[in-house]
């Protein structure tokens, strides 16, 4: 799973660089965000195949093209957060889009929680190298027939955990799909097989990552965990026991 996730650079030429894409027009800068949960269905940076030369804003979660009303793409976009590598191209909301709408989402960095004792902890995991994280995901077109709005959305793909990911994340053992930088762009091919897409969607290797604990703030009802303050490391007695 990956519901979490945060974009904090503020160097848009390194951006454009690693991506071989330009921040759209209409768009002066990129939006940091600390903290951004896809329930909340913010707009994010992504490139997309048909595109791969703009650096565009869509909305996370989702909404096949063929839905056929509103209330019904609501229950999409709540739903279609993610899409798991394994069943992708089985599932009708994404069998479509995963071979002929691909995209790469930048962030820098992502959210989970490992459960000790029936509590949860909280953790930032970053690349080793603090710039960005290149997540690969999927994207879709719909238009409201009741409104005429467009709305572009996307779903971020996961795969099974790597071994730093699966001691985080240990009840579902889930991570994002990241591509390495030099496979940014062929992910984008869209002339890609589907036994080549499902070699590339494996998990990350775990010694370009790290991780350390965070605020429980970021599960906060009452307080805005959109802040820099819950990056920051917190570090929590009972785990450094049980990790020694």
């Amino acid at each position: 799973m990956c519901f979490t996730i945060s974009y904090t650079n503020k160097d848009t030429k390194k951006l454009e660089k690693l991506t071989q894409a330009k921040i759209q027009n209409t768009l002066h800068e990129l939006p940091i965000t600390y903290v951004a949960s896809g329930f909340t269905h913010p707009y994010w940076p992504v490139v997309t195949s048909q595109q791969p030369e703009i650096i565009q804003l869509f909305r996370w979660g989702l909404i096949p093209h063929w839905t056929p009303n509103s209330e019904l793409a609501d229950k999409f976009e709540n739903n279609n957060l993610n899409a798991r590598s394994e069943t992708i191209f089985e599932k009708k909301s994404f069998s479509s889009a995963i071979r002929r709408q691909r995209c790469i989402i930048p962030i820098t960095g992502f959210f989970e929680w490992r459960e000790i004792n029936k509590q949860k902890y909280p953790y930032y995991i970053q690349p080793n190298n603090n710039e960005f994280f290149f997540l690969g995901g999927i994207y879709d077109c719909w238009v409201n027939k009741e409104t005429g709005e467009v709305l572009n959305t996307f779903s971020i793909i996961t795969t099974a955990a790597n071994p730093l990911m699966a001691k985080i994340h240990n009840r579902k053992q889930r991570m994002p799909f990241i591509l390495p930088y030099e496979h940014i762009r062929e992910w984008l091919n869209p002339n890609l097989e589907q036994v080549t897409l499902q070699t590339m969607m494996k998990p990350f290797d775990d010694h370009q990552m790290k991780a350390h604990t965070i605020s429980k703030r970021i599960a906060s009802k009452t307080s805005d965990p959109n802040v820099v303050e819950v990056l920051e490391p917190v570090e929590y007695p009972e785990l450094t026991l049980i990790d020694i």
